[in-house]
């Protein structure tokens, strides 16, 4: 493709950005960047070796710089280095970067990150992020299917069990096709019977009604230390003005017996005691 635009326009292709080797850097992706700038720059390298040095002087940093340095005496025999056959060439260079600084153990970390895709309503984000760590997990036939199977709702894998699918691409499209549809018909469905405020007037009145009552809680005012006092005054003064309005309570007098017959003949105090009643008024029931 660089070669291809190279010869058909003018316009110079940007150069490559330096490789440090950072995490957010891909090697693979660094060199297919410097390809495509030699091919819309042809005037930059006439042979391999020279494309070769170009690539070495983009290279820097304490991680890269020693393979930079090493590969590059040994392309040329500086300071006394062994010269190594075939490293003017492009792709002994490419293959030396990339085992040196490429991703280790791609499969492995795409296999576990695969594991962590669930599916969450939209079928199309779902089959790419699993379809793109499959690139390096490499998963394929029954075990491909029972991952992409065990993510996804119950309903499509009914309608999906209808057809067999021998083919595994004819496959993904069913999923998608089918999968798409039932998020459609759910989309459909929330939207009916919806009034002119944008809500469904029977889904919202059985939400409404299926709440749970929940007594307000009683929160008590802050009051300030000058609000307590006045309290304080009011209470006490109201405490005054209801004993001051309540009856007084009824003296008890404790009578002497001799003052208790005053005015009573002896012969009826005689009597009553006989009768066993009150020698005062002649009641009986009385101590």
């Amino acid at each position: 493709m660089g070669n291809a635009l190279g010869q058909r326009t003018s316009v110079q292709g940007e150069p490559p950005a330096m490789f440090t080797n950072q995490k957010h850097q891909d090697t693979r992706m660094w060199l297919l960047t410097c390809t495509d700038y030699f091919g819309r720059n042809s005037w930059q390298g006439e042979n391999e070796a020279q494309r070769i040095r170009y690539a070495i002087c983009r290279m820097e940093g304490k991680e890269v710089a020693p393979f930079a340095l090493t590969y590059r005496r040994q392309m040329t025999r500086e300071i006394a280095y062994t010269r190594q056959e075939g490293y003017e060439f492009w792709h002994p260079f490419a293959e030396q970067a990339l085992r040196r600084f490429g991703p280790t153990h791609e499969a492995e970390k795409s296999l576990r990150e695969k594991g962590l895709v669930k599916y969450r309503g939209d079928v199309a984000k779902f089959l790419i992020e699993m379809e793109n760590l499959n690139i390096n997990a490499r998963v394929t036939g029954i075990a491909w299917r029972k991952m992409i199977e065990d993510e996804l709702p119950v309903e499509e894998l009914r309608r999906l069990s209808h057809t067999e699918y021998v083919d595994v691409g004819k496959w993904l499209e069913a999923v998608r096709t089918i999968t798409r549809a039932e998020e459609d018909f759910t989309e459909r469905k929330d939207l009916r019977g919806v009034g002119p405020s944008g809500t469904a007037r029977g889904e919202k009145r059985k939400f409404e009604d299926s709440k749970p009552t929940v007594a307000a809680k009683h929160v008590k005012k802050p009051y300030t230390a000058q609000e307590k006092v006045a309290y304080q005054k009011k209470a006490g003064e109201r405490k005054v003005k209801k004993q001051g309005s309540m009856a007084p309570a009824r003296e008890v007098r404790h009578m002497v017996l001799a003052d208790a017959h005053k005015g009573v003949d002896q012969k009826v105090v005689d009597k009553r005691k006989s009768d066993n009643e009150c020698t005062r008024c002649g009641m009986k029931n009385q101590t």
